[in-house]
């Protein structure tokens, strides 16, 4: 591997051309895409029922299907070969020449162009470090699909293993296509150009040479300082193919060409060159669309996921219902558990078995879905892309608050049966399910089956508060822990283990946040307060009146080595089950591929 400081080795991916400088001139680097920055909105989330609208000018937007060289196309994922190659020697395409090409294209070939601007209007309103890893990945990942084309191409039969006659024909396609000027013309033989010696195509000299002299003290580090903040700019007029004595061809003022190992250049693997970043993988995006089918096979997996794992926490969420409704003699996990044993026998721990299993059977049959959904509609639909790419982490929360209210309407009544069984279960145990909602509504004949949600708001308050830092939590400690080891995604063991990992730690973060909610639905469905205006507000206030403010974490420890347990359970199934059902992240994202014949 060369290092950035040393010369770099004479061989395919990494030479050097001598060359003269030109005279001193002002450095004006390519053209960059106007963007407008749009202003962000104060107020994104308090009116996400109003349409965020873009500042920017609107532009005409050409799929990438269109691209001019060949045919592009949108794969699924999963039906492409593995197109992820670390090696530098895989290719004949050398890593600098597939990244200059890059930014040849999105200058002149409209599809791409049109899809850089996207890109840039994405990110415009990040932080320029931020903004420039973001557009850094585009950039590579966009690199590697136009390498894997052109290496295709190169590697055609009818070329019989002559990457110079395959070379020599793509600069005619190359000509024929975009050379439409002067400029474009100079800047296909600066591409061609950059290849190593062997494989430069002699036309090159029939519409690049030029004879003018040039001042070898030129500085290229302007060129190479402003290529790495400007992934559009291409080299300007004062650099030109010239013909040496021995009919060789170079590229004046003297360039450095080089490739160097796998970094961790914009934050993912990839190989740097002087003109950009080349990702160890092509450009991939999700679906486009979920057909209702996949949500269905989400929410089977979610409710799977959720009732397995709180199957075997039951006896955990008993202790610590127990330290809610009785905290004098369920002081600690387990002193309590211990007690629970020898007063009632093991079938104590299993308390409200039936209600929490049919409970969060519903929670993960709607949460799941639901979260996906309105997280694909804030970000696709709602908010403009600049405004949901600086308002990630919101869009997480809401759409997780969105998703738990959906859960917590078929939760509540469960939730409230499960507790009254735990807490008196002498009473309701044997009555079952069934029987404990019928007693619960039949306990205020004013109310009826409205007593059942007499807890909804402060099962709502928990759940909401709960489940948008739950799944913030993990989607950004699952991003953490793969930019650190980018290595962990390639196998499917060690992929589970990060969800299990971020799963523990997100649920003990939010059942930290979320437990004088939890304390409070405890207390309101063990007093029968009789009514469903308690609110959170309310709630504590006759808590810590009644009971003092350590009334409000009655339960903590238990409930977040619970919660932490469960989360993380919950996290791990989820996604073995996508993955028997088909509907991973691999399963469901498209690869860019171009086809150049």
């Amino acid at each position: 591997m060369t290092s950035m400081n040393s010369a770099p080795s004479m061989d395919e991916n990494s030479f050097e051309i001598e060359k003269m400088a030109p005279s001193t001139r002002s450095f004006l680097i390519g053209r960059r895409s106007a963007v407008a920055m749009a202003a962000a909105a104060a107020a994104i989330l308090p009116s996400l029922g109003a349409t965020a609208i873009s500042n920017s000018e609107p532009t005409a937007s050409l799929p990438l299907d269109d691209f001019a060289l060949g045919d592009g196309m949108w794969k699924q994922l999963k039906e492409s070969k593995d197109l992820s190659v670390s090696a530098l020697d895989d290719f004949l395409v050398p890593a600098y020449f597939a990244t200059y090409a890059a930014r040849f294209l999105v200058n002149y070939d409209e599809a791409i162009a049109s899809w850089w601007r996207q890109e840039e209007i994405t990110y415009s309103l990040l932080g320029d470090e931020k903004r420039q890893s973001k557009l850094g990945k585009s950039f590579g990942s966009m690199a590697r699909s136009i390498q894997i084309a052109l290496d295709s191409f190169i590697r055609q039969p009818k070329f019989q293993n002559n990457p110079s006659e395959a070379f020599a024909e793509l600069l005619g396609m190359f000509l024929s296509t975009y050379g439409r000027d002067q400029e474009a013309k100079r800047q296909i033989g600066l591409l061609f150009s950059m290849l190593p010696s062997k494989d430069i195509p002699d036309k090159v000299g029939q519409f690049a040479i030029t004879q003018q002299t040039t001042d070898a003290s030129a500085d290229n580090n302007i060129a190479n300082d402003m290529m790495s903040r400007d992934y559009s700019a291409l080299l300007p007029a004062e650099y030109r193919v010239v013909k040496a004595i021995d009919d060789s061809l170079s590229i004046q003022p003297p360039l450095r060409v080089y490739a160097i190992g796998e970094s961790g250049e914009t934050g993912q693997t990839a190989t740097g060159t002087p003109f950009g970043p080349l990702a160890s993988t092509p450009l991939i995006r999700e679906r486009p669309s979920f057909s209702p089918s996949i949500y269905g096979l989400f929410g089977i997996s979610g409710a799977t996921g959720c009732a397995l794992t709180h199957s075997v926490v039951i006896p955990l969420d008993v202790v610590k219902t127990r330290a809610q409704t009785n905290p004098d003699e369920f002081s600690d996990l387990l002193a309590g558990s211990q007690k629970i044993v020898q007063e009632e026998g093991i079938q104590g721990l299993l308390l409200g078995a039936q209600a929490t299993l049919a409970g969060y059977f519903w929670y993960g049959l709607s949460v799941y879905p639901s979260y996906t959904f309105f997280k694909r509609l804030f970000t696709q639909t709602v908010l403009a892309p600049e405004v949901s790419a600086i308002h990630a982490n919101d869009i997480s929360l809401v759409a997780g608050a969105f998703a738990a209210v959906i859960a917590s309407i078929g939760l509540t009544p469960l939730e409230a049966a499960r507790i009254r069984v735990v807490a008196d279960p002498d009473t309701y145990r044997p009555l079952g399910l069934s029987g404990t909602l019928d007693a619960i509504a039949a306990e205020d004949k004013d109310l009826g089956w409205q007593a059942l949600y007499a807890g909804f708001p402060s099962l709502l308050s928990r759940q909401v508060i709960f489940g948008s830092i739950k799944f913030l939590a993990f989607e950004r400690t699952s991003e953490a822990i793969f930019a650190a080891a980018p290595g962990l995604r390639d196998a499917t063991w060690t992929a589970l283990t990060v969800s299990l990992v971020a799963g523990g730690l997100s649920g003990a973060v939010s059942s930290i946040v979320s437990q004088p909610a939890d304390s409070l639905l405890t207390f309101v469905a063990q007093n029968n307060r009789g009514t469903s205006s308690m609110g959170l507000i309310d709630g504590c206030r006759v808590m810590i009146r009644e009971d003092g403010v350590g009334s409000l974490f009655r339960g903590l420890s238990s409930r977040c080595l619970w919660a932490g347990s469960i989360i993380a359970g919950q996290f791990l199934l989820y996604d073995v089950f996508r993955t028997l059902f088909g509907v991973t992240n691999d399963d469901l994202s498209q690869v860019y591929q171009i086809s150049i014949q």
